[in-house]
């Protein structure tokens, strides 16, 4: 990517509804385009990202570039360095030093870095999609992992975006949505589940939890909607993260447009649940 955040747009218009995001350093991959596509949607590609899902993107929001896997180790004989934002908002410079110029960027969590070289204790060289350079300072980043993912990984990753407001079709910290929160706390963790709640649902490295009694910190609820008509077949719609003591996170319009955590006791809940989901190391 090209920006810090693209849109993927559920169909070739800007205007219409968001399918996904991709963050600043994420590969995309370029799909057969439908014949359809003429006029003001020749502006926009059919992409998919790693996790499979399909979106229009604008062309201007791409770089075609070495990326971050095709850098050198700073270890002879290691694997590259892919460096992973933890801060909620980074700021990316042009040289290390904060007071040159303004930023570059400002780089949502979970965007990805290729680390060059360590400049000092404090700052961080490193290599941009577009092959170009920059500066990060340090206590914004950290290695990806490369293990599999833990509990404490996944709740961590997930209460950074504590506060981050609703959007459909969000998976940044500029905006996020129930099942994209969740793929994105996976994500940092090393794992890339499907993007949406239903596939989340029935994600063939999750397991059935039976009761709600049995729920552990990490385990994944899932909901059906608040407008389903009366003796229709629930659906999944919303998914949250259950973090412990009855209480689950996710990110929803219901109450605070933000993401927040929520009892799970709460007779709306409740009313609407629809069952849980174990990732199968945990």
């Amino acid at each position: 990517m090209s920006v810090p955040v693209a849109h993927l747009y559920e169909r070739a218009d800007p205007q219409g509804p968001l399918a996904d995001q991709a963050l600043f350093g994420e590969r995309l991959r370029i799909v057969p385009q439908p014949d359809s596509c003429h006029g003001p949607a020749d502006a926009l590609l059919l992409v998919q990202t790693a996790a499979s899902y399909q979106g229009y993107v604008p062309i201007d929001a791409l770089a075609v570039g070495p990326g971050p896997q095709s850098t050198v180790s700073l270890v002879p004989g290691g694997a590259p360095v892919r460096l992973r934002v933890t801060s909620r908002l980074a700021n990316l410079f042009r040289s290390p030093d904060v007071t040159v110029a303004n930023p570059r960027w400002v780089l949502p969590l979970q965007s990805e870095l290729a680390l060059i070289e360590v400049v000092s204790a404090r700052w961080l060289k490193v290599l941009l999609p577009d092959a170009s350079l920059a500066y990060i300072q340090r206590g914004d980043v950290e290695p990806i992992p490369s293990e599999q993912p833990t509990i404490a990984c996944v709740l961590a990753a997930a209460q950074r975006y504590e506060g981050t407001p609703y959007l459909w079709g969000g998976r940044s910290t500029l905006g996020v949505d129930c099942s994209g929160l969740v793929s994105s706390a996976f994500a940092a963790c090393g794992v890339i589940p499907p993007r949406n709640a239903a596939p989340q649902m029935a994600w063939s490295s999750a397991v059935p939890v039976a009761e709600q009694a049995a729920l552990r910190p990490g385990d994944l609820v899932f909901f059906a909607s608040a407008e389903a008509p009366a003796g229709s077949p629930p659906k999944v719609a919303h998914v949250g993260i259950f973090v412990g003591n009855g209480r689950f996170l996710h990110a929803t319009t219901s109450d605070r447009p933000v993401v927040h955590e929520s009892a799970l006791g709460e007779p709306e809940w409740q009313r609407r649940y629809l069952g849980a989901r174990r990732y199968k190391t945990f």
